[in-house]
């Protein structure tokens, strides 16, 4: 109910309690009852300095103004009611003006809370414990936010449907304090949140919540693990390259020696050439790769990250348009290689590629990224390969580089176009892992 309806129907019984209770008074004069009756402008008064509380001391003033114009035409000559009446006015100003006072400090008060329970950088809430199910009886802005719901539709909600382990509920509703406990929350729509858990008691079989959102936190925790297990992995792998490419060299070096014909051993020095150039990409490659990991993930610009390829890259008669402005992306500090390799590909391997166009849709699942080129396009037998290591150095190894940089803030890359009519790179994004600002 609205501040404005509440306010309106709160007149409303205000004036129909002081109707009544007039009108029962003055029956109650012409039926002689001039003792018992009076009492009942207490509850008028009362509700008059409680809920307009400025207002009290005006409104139980003219009550009794209202009580004596009623009440002193009755009594004539008789001191006794007259006093008896006028001691009766005094004491509805001063009931007024007391329960105006107690109300104005009990607003102050609760606009104090208020502003501490709204204004709170941790999601917080009010939690009644006496029903069989613990239901929220009050949630401020932050707290329905990482719920993923607002603060009105949270009211009545069973609390314990938000926490993924039941035994953190049922250690609250033990009745012991809890202070920094790291737990698990399921959002309205099923997502897992990570929150660092306070809890402690309030009068009235009430329990108070503070919820500390660390998913970001734990997100990058996981993500650097994640990444060193990728480093060492990357490394056996690089290892494994350079070996095999020395022992071809030596291999041809020992047969361009057995060989006295200045043909065959021109054959081997191109051959030489042609492993030593694969040795200098891998290397390249793997000295890119060792820098992945190394910086927790954060909040990417997509549009200026985009721009900052395109400047760094030399890419003669191909224009790259992007359509990302004020789209963010949780990702590694790498994905500037992404679309580097991205684009490069396009260009290399496209044949006529004219442009490269970078747009995104957002859906139920999450959001997707498309990079599209009017290119040649790639096959369909291949747009799986293409992301796969090949240790034969058969390429592939950049897009295997640009899915392990996705994945590590749990991004996936798939190959979409139509073959003849360009390539088309699709990139997944869960939710959480996006924001328009």
């Amino acid at each position: 109910m609205s501040a404005g309806k509440r306010g309106g129907n709160r007149l409303l019984l205000l004036a129909a309690s002081v109707a009544a209770t007039f009108a029962v008074n003055a029956a109650g004069l012409f039926a002689g009852i001039t003792i018992v009756l009076p009492h009942l402008f207490y509850l008028p008064i009362v509700l008059a300095a409680y809920w307009f509380p400025r207002r009290g001391i005006v409104a139980s003033l003219a009550i009794a103004v209202g009580y004596l114009a009623m009440t002193l035409p009755v009594a004539g000559g008789d001191i006794g009611l007259i006093v008896s009446a006028l001691s009766r006015a005094a004491v509805f100003i001063a009931i007024g003006a007391a329960i105006s006072f107690l109300s104005l400090r009990l607003g102050e008060q609760e606009e104090r809370y208020r502003g501490i329970f709204g204004n709170s950088e941790a999601g917080m809430f009010i939690v009644a414990l006496a029903e069989t199910v613990p239901r929220i009886e009050e949630a401020n802005y932050v707290g329905a936010t990482l719920l993923g719901a607002t603060a009105g539709a949270l009211i009545g909600e069973p609390m314990s449907r938000f926490f993924a382990d039941p035994g953190t509920w049922d250690e609250i509703r033990s009745g012991n304090a809890v202070y920094g406990y790291e737990t698990a929350l399921r959002r309205i729509d099923g997502t897992a949140v990570r929150a660092l858990l306070s809890a402690g008691r309030l009068p009235g079989e009430r329990v108070v919540l503070t919820l500390i959102d660390i998913t970001a936190r734990k997100n990058a925790e996981n993500a650097l693990r994640e990444a060193n297990a990728k480093l060492n992995m990357m490394g056996r792998l690089t290892r494994n390259d350079l070996m095999a490419a020395v022992s071809t060299l030596l291999s041809r070096i020992a047969g361009g020696i057995r060989e006295f014909d200045d043909p065959a051993f021109l054959r081997y020095l191109d051959g030489l050439d042609e492993d030593a150039r694969f040795v200098q990409r891998r290397a390249e490659i793997t000295r890119d790769y060792q820098d992945l990991g190394l910086r927790p993930p954060g909040w990417q610009p997509l549009q200026k990250t985009i721009r900052e390829v395109r400047s760094c890259l030399l890419l003669p008669g191909v224009s790259v348009r992007p359509w990302v402005e004020r789209l963010e992306v949780y990702a590694d500090p790498m994905l500037d290689r992404v679309f580097s390799n991205l684009i490069e590909n396009a260009a290399r391997h496209g044949k006529s590629v004219s442009q490269v166009v970078i747009t995104y849709q957002i859906r139920d699942d999450g959001l997707l990224i498309y990079v599209e080129d009017d290119g040649v396009g790639i096959p369909d037998p291949e747009k799986e390969r293409i992301f796969e290591y090949s240790a034969d150095g058969g390429g592939g190894l950049g897009l295997f580089f640009v899915r392990e940089i996705l994945s590590i803030t749990g991004m996936t890359i798939a190959e979409t176009g139509t073959p003849g009519e360009g390539a088309r790179f699709e990139i997944h994004i869960p939710p959480g892992g996006y924001r328009i600002v």
